[in-house]
């Protein structure tokens, strides 16, 4: 799941999708169907998709600093 996760971000991420209300959705909803295929707790999945987003922002932030730019802005 992990794997398919990852990838599925790298794959689906926008430059500032962080930034965007709509981009935000996206993630949120794609992260939300990866779950239920794997039969995550429902109860769980408001807090699994709360740290998937932030790790997915700690990445992009790494990945645009490995690069030289700027994360914001």
């Amino acid at each position: 799941m992990t794997h398919e996760l990852t990838d599925m971000l790298r794959k689906n991420r926008t430059i500032d999708w962080q930034l965007k209300d709509q981009g935000r959705a996206k993630m949120r909803s794609m992260i939300k169907r990866l779950l239920k295929k794997y039969k995550y707790p429902p109860e769980e999945e408001q807090n699994a998709i709360d740290i998937v987003l932030r790790q997915a922002e700690s990445m992009d932030m790494e990945t645009n600093n490995y690069r030289g730019e700027r994360a914001y802005g």
